[in-house]
């Protein structure tokens, strides 16, 4: 099956993710490290593990798909991410390396349900499975918790 990925933030600093027309298999014996506080781990079903700033409702997450037999390249992925953005612009994009594998970084901001919002994702592949890791954020706030993302995404591993 072709390969579908949908993105919708709702003003709360949701993020919903689903991965082709049924949610493929995700990752198992992921190691990352965890925000701590203001951030607190949230259970959502449409992402492998999340975490929210319960000051200003950011949210750290991600996401993982393994096996899809359509394997997009990171571009793809990444522009099908944001492709629900309205007036969509890319603040900032580059390659990165991340576990010896080639992986995407950008810094978006645009307007979800008439909220200005920033987002940052980091898209790699490894081991026949996609991670897609995600900052999400109003735009006011969204600086506070780079820092923390920035940790997250290099305290990322995956098997």
């Amino acid at each position: 099956p072709w390969f579908f990925l949908f993105f919708c933030l709702i003003f709360t600093g949701c993020v919903t993710v689903k991965l082709g027309p049924e949610a493929g298999q995700r990752a198992d014996s992921v190691e990352l490290w965890e925000p701590s506080h203001p951030f607190e781990k949230e259970s959502r079903k449409e992402v492998d593990a999340a975490w929210k700033n319960r000051k200003n409702g950011n949210v750290i997450s991600y996401v993982s798909d393994c096996n899809d037999p359509s394997d997009p390249p990171l571009e793809q992925v990444t522009s099908g991410v944001l492709s629900g953005i309205a007036s969509l612009k890319i603040l900032d994009e580059k390659s990165l390396t991340l576990q010896g594998r080639e992986a995407r970084s950008v810094h978006a901001s645009g307007r979800v349900d008439g909220v200005q919002s920033q987002m940052e994702l980091v898209t790699y592949k490894r081991n026949h499975c996609l991670y897609i890791l995600t900052l999400v954020g109003v735009e006011r706030t969204f600086s506070e918790d780079r820092p923390t993302f920035k940790k997250f995404v290099e305290g990322f591993r995956a098997p």
